[in-house]
């Protein structure tokens, strides 16, 4: 191969490896900005029919969000609360259960702060704490909304309080843990 061949195969080599591995995303911070009281907010969808025209015409249908606020009126109860730590990453903040009228929601407080990587997600682990290595027993709430700021998460049905206590911010790609909070 001639020399410019090869600087063409390590050029492409060098995209391929930036892209599978993504460093730039150590140095980037993704602001989320979400609120408890959008936490408890529910979003639905409202489907409005059209009269039929005089014409015979059918009738066209439109969507229109609504915004329903839960019946108990009450605040969200805080059921448990963490500090985050920094597993082999930097991270700071809270992670806060809350729960309102039967539902439960999982927040990053608005202080919180989590070095960003590539593929990152939210578990919840049935453990005390986070001993380290690939969990097998998690709830997985999906990816990372943001490094920074609130967000909330809400958790499904099979969530139990007094069982699912570590929330772990997982690289998926690589199979490494990011930080955690164990809830008490």
């Amino acid at each position: 191969m001639t020399g410019r061949r090869w600087l063409v195969v390590g050029g492409v080599v060098l995209l391929i490896g930036f892209l599978l591995f993504r460093p730039d995303t150590l140095f980037t911070e993704v602001e989320a900005d979400e609120s408890l009281d959008e936490a408890f907010t529910t979003s639905t969808t409202t489907v409005a029919a059209s009269p039929t025209s005089s014409t015979g015409d059918a009738s066209t249908t439109t969507r229109q969000p609504a915004t329903t606020v839960p019946e108990g009126g009450g605040e969200p109860a805080q059921v448990s609360t963490g500090a985050f730590v920094g597993i082999d990453h930097s991270a700071e903040g809270t992670a806060t259960v809350y729960q309102q009228d039967g539902r439960y929601v999982l927040r990053f407080e608005d202080e919180t702060n989590i070095q960003n990587g590539p593929d990152l997600y939210v578990w919840l682990l049935r453990a005390d704490s986070y001993e380290g290595g690939s969990p097998s027993d998690y709830i997985d709430l999906g990816t990372l909304k943001g490094t920074t700021g609130g967000q909330n998460y809400e958790l499904p049905e099979g969530f139990d309080p007094e069982s699912h206590r570590v929330v772990l911010i997982w690289c998926l790609r690589f199979a490494v843990p990011f930080a955690s909070a164990s809830l008490g």
